[in-house]
This record gives structure tokens, sequence and C-alpha cells, in this order.
């Protein structure tokens, strides 16, 4: 017979676990697991058998149950058919979702360090940025496992969805309109998006109107790598031709200059799939609650939930279109 200090010495089990396991005061602390070979008040003995039932309790302790849960997963061991299966891919679930949490936290501190070195004016700024980048990559991550798209497509998509970080912060802190990054002109259009923005949600408009799904078209092909210049003169043929004076543009076709248009309306007016995958992401990105404060102090008042609308209500539509 071994006492309860030996139980403790070989199984790793601390006092307090074999006495609530071997507690029958189900209604107290005690869980009536176990009974050992000789239980009296104050004095206890353990047999083979009990040390074998503690030894299978420790290593099941060790995979993440809980002593509440001990009991249910050792019947489970002993039953004939996959039930203890079931109670280890249950627990395995779980421990992942912790895991992944626990992952997140670490993440984090990682930014939130990095943003303890910086000056302390531009602390928060610095948070934000390693906060949106990261979302931003994950926006670009989701859209193309969505759209299996190119590497091409995928990394000017990615440098575009940076680029629109950068003037989110630019704007945050002051900066108005930097200069372009890397030749294309992200960032002196976010004031002129913000202003569509003003003027959509002015005249009440829904995110699934024209007038925001062009709106959503064109944060798309900026993001998707044409820059201000593309952006605007694709905008201006496409309006073109959904307006009254598409007469003007359908007259250009047929003029010796007619192939700079045509260019313009074959890049531009049609959904490519870069724009497709910029959309995408854009929606993925203006879909994380995380981001709602930068956005909204930027592009104003309620623009966050219209544009993640709008985004949204784009991805909707190109997907009808393609059934």
């Amino acid at each position: 017979m071994w006492k309860r200090s030996d139980v403790e010495r070989l199984t790793g089990l601390t006092r307090h676990m074999i006495q609530d396991l071997c507690n029958p005061n189900t209604s107290g602390d005690g869980l009536g697991f176990w009974e050992p070979a000789i239980s009296k008040p104050g004095y206890s003995r353990f047999d083979e058998g009990d040390l074998l039932a503690f030894y299978l309790v420790r290593q099941l302790m060790k995979a993440g149950f809980t002593l509440k849960e001990i009991e249910s997963a050792v019947f489970d061991l002993m039953e004939d058919d996959d039930s203890f299966e079931r109670a280890l891919r249950r627990k395995a679930t779980v421990l992942h979702r912790r895991r992944a949490e626990l992952d997140s936290k670490l993440s984090a501190l990682e930014y939130l360090e990095v943003a303890a070195t910086a000056a302390t004016d531009d602390r928060l700024y610095a948070v934000m940025e390693v906060a949106l980048t990261q979302s931003a990559e994950r926006a670009v991550q989701v859209a193309t496992t969505e759209t299996q798209a190119a590497e091409a497509d995928e990394v000017l998509v990615r440098r575009g969805m940076r680029e629109l970080v950068a003037a989110v912060l630019g704007v945050l802190r002051g900066e108005g309109a930097p200069a372009e990054m890397g030749g294309r002109g992200i960032a002196p259009l976010v004031a002129g998006w913000a202003r569509a923005v003003a003027d959509l949600l002015a005249d009440d408009a829904a995110p699934a109107t024209a007038g925001a799904q062009r709106l959503i078209r064109k944060m798309a092909h900026a993001v998707a790598g044409e820059g201000a210049s593309a952006g605007r003169h694709a905008g201006n043929a496409c309006d073109a031709l959904a307006s009254e004076d598409a007469g003007n543009v359908r007259d250009a076709l047929a003029c010796e200059d007619a192939g700079n248009v045509r260019d313009v309306l074959a890049s531009e007016c049609t959904s490519s799939a870069r724009d497709a995958l910029a959309v995408r992401a854009l929606a993925a990105f203006l879909n994380e609650s995380e981001n709602g404060v930068p956005i909204e102090l930027v592009f104003g008042e309620g623009s966050f939930a219209f544009l993640a609308q709008a985004a949204v209500a784009r991805v909707n539509d190109m997907d009808k279109q393609l059934r």
C-alpha cells in the first residue's frame, strides 16, 4: 500500500488534486471520481489500481483536460468505440483555438514593443502602422485564396494596400497628401475619396448604389497598381459610357485617336483579375472592426461601415457576374 505523499511523488499530482478527486462530496469541492483502496477520515492508503488510475489522470491533465473533465475522459477511454478519440479531437480543437489567441496576443505585444521604441509623440501612430499593415496583409491573403490570383497580381495588390495604409497614416499625422510613392499616387486620391464618401452619406445613398460602387471601383483600381492618373482616366471613360454624353466616347472610338480610348476601356472598364483581387482585399480590410477608428477619422463619420458595406456589395456583384 502507498500513502498519499507517495502518490504525489509518483504521479506529479498535488495533494489538493488527489483530495478533490477522492472527495465524494460533489456538492462542495469534491469530484467523486475515485475511491482509494482504504479511505477513512484523515487516513488513506492506495493500491496498484489506484496508482494506475492517478497515473492516467496525470497524462490526461498534461493533454489539457481539467480535473472536472477527467471522469468523462476516463469513461470515454474505457468505451469500446470512438468516444475517446472524439474527446481527444474536441480537446485539440479547444487547445488550437487557445493557441491562436495566445499567438495573436504575442503578435500584439511585439508591435507594441516596436511602438515603445518610437518617439513619444509618434507611438500611437507606430501602433496603428503595424496593426493596419498586418490587417492589410491578412486581407490580401484572404483575397488571394478566394480568387486564386496570380503571384504578380498579388504582389501589386499587396503593395497597393500598403500604400493605402501609408496614405491613411499620412492624413492622421497631418501630412496631407504626401509625395507619390514609387511613382504611384494613392495618397493624393484619399482626400477626393473622403469627399465622395461625405457626399454619398449626405445624400443618404445606399452602399449598393451606382455612386458608391463607382467609388469602390476607383479605390480598388488604385490599389491594384494603376495609381492616380490611370484611376482618373479610367473613371472618366467608364462614367462617360454610363452617362448621357456617352456618344462622345463612341465618337472617339471611330476617330484616328481611338486606340488610346480603347486601351483605357479595355484595361480599366473590364473587371480585370487584379481589380477583382483588390476589391476583395479592400472588403476584407474594411470588414476588420479594429480598423474602424483610423478609417473613420480619415474618411469621416459613418464612412467605415459605409465603405465596408459598399465593398461587400461590389464583391457580391462580381460573384453574380461569374455565375
